[in-house]
């Protein structure tokens, strides 16, 4: 098992494989939301307020579902396929919302390899441990460098 704070791995397209599967874990610290509100721009009010959020059926001001995109990209870059892997396309769709200080655990397992480009696809699902339900799932595609650095 992975977290965030640890460093970059490295895989090569040879070293991986299909079935392969890795998991990291996240948290949606008050940290990652300011920043995030910081980098985004968007205060929009059921991102920014909780009380119009209960009002609109929530339990509190929903996380920004584009957070879950970062640390998906953070993932694909840091840690499966790692540093040397460019993040191509992604297909995210949120099942369920995502609050301050919920955790998260980012599953993905690689279901193709394009060989011509060096291509993998993945499957991934983020679930929220917190409130344990799924928060998102999707697919990527990843090109990686030809010797893995």
């Amino acid at each position: 098992m992975r977290t965030a704070g640890q460093g970059p791995r490295v895989f090569s397209y040879l070293e991986i494989s299909e079935g392969m599967k890795e998991v990291c874990d996240y948290a949606i610290t008050t940290e990652v939301y300011q920043h995030f509100l910081k980098t985004s721009g968007d205060y929009s009010t059921l991102h920014a307020d909780d009380a119009y959020a209960r009002r609109r059926g929530f339990q509190e001001k929903v996380m920004h579902g584009t957070i879950l995109n970062g640390f998906l990209s953070h993932f694909v870059g840091m840690h499966f396929p790692g540093k040397a892997s460019l993040l191509l396309s992604v297909d995210i769709r949120y099942s369920n919302p995502s609050y301050l200080n919920d955790r998260l655990r980012l599953e993905a397992e690689l279901v193709q390899k394009l060989d011509a480009r060096r291509v993998v696809v993945m499957d991934f699902q983020f679930t929220n441990r917190t409130r344990d339900w799924m928060a998102a799932k999707g697919r990527a595609q990843v090109m990686l460098a030809e010797d893995g650095v």
